[in-house]
């Protein structure tokens, strides 16, 4: 389920047309195809149409889970290849069902019209509907590579994910000296070690013990 299965699946697309644009070319022209020649051929585009139709809904299945951009471009595609499957498929089982031809049970011109109009543009737009898909998981990939010169080993504590998806950390905010001194530190233990031998905090101390005594003498003089 890589970017190049969506080209596969659109190239797939390529063999429902010969085969049809054979006949009908023959048929224009009034020249007589053998049944084994016309069975071959109608053989070669049902597997066309099979593949690019079921390939192709399973592969916009997985890039709706996993693509990050145009993903209602990709849904409004997927929900009209899912109808357009089934009213593909609808009226064929119904037939066999009741033991009748296809155009027996379309009816009438309108139906036969739409149906046939259906089944030559279904596989066209599952195959543009892979092209966007297979672009869209492309640009998903090339957005991961330009992160990953960001990544740091291991995972983040606590949410589970890669560094490689949650980018660069930022640093930790320094933390000054409490005393003045002017240094500053990564983390509030370093400063609070560093505060017990801090010159600035030492001399303030010192000052502080050689202050001459306030206190008033008996007679009430200084």
């Amino acid at each position: 389920m890589t970017h190049t299965a969506g080209r596969f699946i659109a190239l797939a697309a390529i063999l429902v047309h010969p085969p049809r644009l054979i006949l009908a070319m023959l048929a224009a022209d009034r020249q007589p195809v053998s049944p084994e020649w016309q069975r071959g051929l109608v053989v070669v585009a049902g597997l066309g149409t099979a593949l690019v139709l079921t390939g192709g809904n399973l592969y916009l299945a997985h890039a709706l889970a996993t693509a990050k951009r145009w993903r209602r471009h990709l849904v409004l595609v997927w929900v009209i290849i899912l109808c357009s499957s089934g009213c593909l498929l609808v009226p064929m089982i119904a037939a066999g069902l009741s033991g009748r031809a296809l155009h027996e049970v379309l009816g009438s011109a309108e139906l036969q019209w739409s149906w046939a109009v259906l089944a030559a543009v279904a596989h066209e737009v599952t195959a543009a509907g892979c092209m966007l898909a297979s672009a869209c998981l492309v640009a998903g990939s090339r957005q991961l590579s330009e992160l990953s010169p960001l990544a740091q080993p291991g995972e983040l504590a606590g949410s589970g994910l890669p560094a490689s998806l949650a980018g660069p950390q930022p640093a930790a905010l320094p933390i000054p000296c409490r005393a003045g001194c002017g240094r500053s530190f990564q983390s509030a233990a370093a400063a609070a070690g560093h505060l017990r031998h801090c010159p600035a905090r030492l001399e303030r101390q010192q000052q502080t013990a050689l202050a001459p005594s306030e206190t008033p003498s008996p007679g009430g003089t200084v």
